[in-house]
């Protein structure tokens, strides 16, 4: 079968989709001499950003291939497939200006993607070279001051470490799960920077969505109360979408700040990094300073981001952190003797800036939430089976066999969205629909959102809260689809149908200062009704009781960080309606993206062999 009747076949068998086959037909109109594996290898490259990838790692090829029943004799060496694909004009090695860019790693990339990962691992190594020079002597007691509970301790305080380590470095990331202090530490290392700073730092505040946003502000508000005033009043508290910061243009594509016309910061705090993609963090480093502080705060094990790009993750690694035993020289003054880690291999340039949070307060020793939510990001399916035995009170499992819609699932949907209606004002509206919220793990079919959606409407026609043939009505919830830069909406935001004080229905939307705005449903961007939301969708939210779905059949997207992701979403009460042996076998699988930041991180920032590091992630 030749290259382009192979196309039919796989878009006809839904292993490619109609994007993917014109990309590749137009490359090879471009290159019209090329050899016949390009059209294939440049097609899958294409469908590689459609399932999350930035790159297709050409040793995936044969295997993408077998599993559409196709011969993959041609593809089976990547080392000749190398040398023929670099035979094409139309793709290049790193630096070439070419549609498609095959690294020294054998990832083929989408020449935008390549490019913007270059532009992170530049911006992010940059920052992470070299120490600042810090007066320990004026930090000494601040320090001590911001972290009381620290002094005389044996182990390490991270959070102290954290914030001192923000002293020393222009890069630093954080990942911890809920409940680990993230925000607290940022509070007190945004206090030290303030007092230790000659001239009052530009500071901002960012989150990817407004929900976020609204939940950083509300976490800094909180974390500044336990400070002193003279402390706390000059830590910034207003935080913003990213999409706001950078100031997206109404008519087209871009934002207003860019490399030509930078962001005026000198700090940078950016909430739930690990919903952000990689062109998007792209366009956000490239607009600021070279000498603007970036602080990085997420967690590593929860879902990537929706669109290209494994980024938060890919920063953090898997392993545990370690820091170099250089700067913990530079450190040691303001850590304390006793709390000094031991030295371990350094594996990254950027592992100096990385601190990796553990203990949670949120989630007590006995917390099924808590413990739950470990076994799962351990892999561990013995263990997890274990605590659903034991049965915690803040655990439930509604075990389902085949059947997607039971009585108990339909009066738990009552009961999420009976104070919805009850409620007296669409801030009160919104309000209830954060205290419980329904997710799925996929959306299509009778278990997933669109079949919950439908279930939902007609729970509540039959009981009288919605009018027979009303199509929208007071207490409606919403999920917006597609952004819209004019109305300051973007996809994911969470908005309620409500009458304004004329009675025309509105939809309205809280805002990043804590009050709501209405906007006319004829100016909506795309949108669907959201009793349920996707995992992937709650990201950057939490609420006090989360009931997950599962569908009743295996499907790809349930994976471990899908599960941990959606038991983290919860405060107080989790319960799963779902095959409990579908459950365990999730925990098994791994989510995998394939990209090339890693690989160019250390072909910028590279490491000198051997450098000493201290492990920066063991507790806190």
């Amino acid at each position: 079968m030749n290259p382009a009747h192979l196309l039919d076949f796989l878009l006809a068998g839904h292993w490619l989709r109609p994007i993917d086959v014109q990309a590749a037909q137009l490359l090879e109109r471009i290159d019209q001499g090329c050899c016949p594996q390009l059209l294939l290898a440049a097609a899958f490259a294409s469908w590689a950003t459609g399932q999350g990838h930035t790159c297709l790692p050409l040793s995936v090829l044969p295997e993408l291939l077998a599993a559409a029943g196709v011969d993959n004799a041609a593809y089976r060496d990547s080392g000749q497939l190398r040398v023929q694909l670099l035979r094409s004009t139309v793709v290049g090695a790193p630096g070439d200006l070419r549609p498609l860019i095959l690294d020294a790693d054998n990832h083929l990339f989408l020449h935008r993607l390549y490019r913007d990962e270059t532009v992170i691992a530049r911006a992010l190594s940059r920052r992470a070279a070299g120490i600042e020079a810090v007066d320990q002597r004026a930090a000494l007691p601040l320090v001590e001051a911001l972290f009381p509970e620290s002094k005389g301790a044996v182990e390490v305080d991270w959070q102290r470490a954290a914030a001192v380590l923000a002293l020393h470095k222009r890069l630093v990331i954080i990942s911890g799960g809920p409940g680990t202090g993230k925000t607290y530490t940022v509070a007190r290392m945004l206090a030290l920077l303030i007092a230790l700073t000659p001239t009052k730092p530009r500071i901002a505040l960012a989150a990817p969505t407004g929900k976020a946003a609204l939940r950083l502000r509300e976490s800094i508000r909180r974390a500044k109360d336990a400070l002193p005033p003279l402390l706390a009043t000059p830590i910034p508290e207003q935080a913003q979408t990213l999409h706001r910061l950078l100031g997206v243009h109404h008519d087209r594509p871009g934002f207003r700040h860019h490399g030509a016309n930078p962001l005026h910061l000198d700090l940078l705090i950016l909430d739930e990094a690990s919903m952000i993609d990689v062109p998007l963090m792209a366009a956000l480093l490239a607009a600021l300073p070279a000498a603007c502080r970036v602080i990085l705060l997420g967690d590593r094990d929860q879902l990537a981001s929706v669109e290209a790009g494994n980024l938060f993750g890919d920063l953090c690694g898997e392993g545990a952190a370690g820091w170099s035993a250089r700067l913990i020289r530079h450190m040691r003054g303001l850590l304390g003797p006793r709390q000094m880690p031991a030295s371990v291999p350094l594996a990254s340039s950027l592992g100096d800036c990385l601190v990796l949070l553990h203990t949670s307060r949120r989630f007590h020793e006995g917390s099924g939430i808590g413990t739950l939510a470990r076994a799962v990001n351990s892999g561990a399916p013995e263990a997890v089976a274990a605590i659903l035995d034991a049965a915690p009170p803040d655990l439930h499992i509604e075990e389902t066999h085949g059947a997607a819609q039971t009585p108990w699932l339909r009066d738990q949907i009552a009961q999420c969205f009976l104070p919805l209606f009850a409620a007296d004002t669409p801030l009160n509206a919104l309000r209830a629909l954060g205290q419980r919220r329904i997710l799925c793990a996929l959306r299509e079919g009778p278990g997933g959102v669109e079949g919950i959606n439908r279930l939902a409407e007609t729970i509540f026609r039959r009981l009288g809260r919605i009018a027979t043939m009303e199509r929208f009505y007071r207490g409606m919830p919403i999920l917006i689809q597609r952004n819209d830069y004019g109305l300051g909406l973007f996809n994911g935001d969470t908005g309620i149908l409500w009458p304004d004080d004329q009675g025309r229905l509105q939809a309205w939307f809280a805002e990043e200062n804590g009050e709501v705005r209405p906007v006319s449903l004829a100016r909506l961007p795309s949108w669907q009704v959201s009793y349920a939301i996707t995992v992937h969708k709650a990201q950057g939210s939490e609420f006090d009781e989360v009931l997950l779905l599962l569908p009743q059949e295996d499907a790809p997207v349930l994976s471990r960080e899908l599960l941990y992701t959606g038991i983290t979403r919860a405060r107080r009460r989790f319960s799963l309606f779902g095959p409990r042996a579908l459950l365990l076998r999730a925990v098994r699988r791994r989510l995998v993206r394939y990209s090339g930041l890693a690989g160019i991180v250390a072909r910028i920032g590279g490491h000198p062999p051997g450098e000493e590091a201290t492990r920066a992630g063991a507790g806190d």
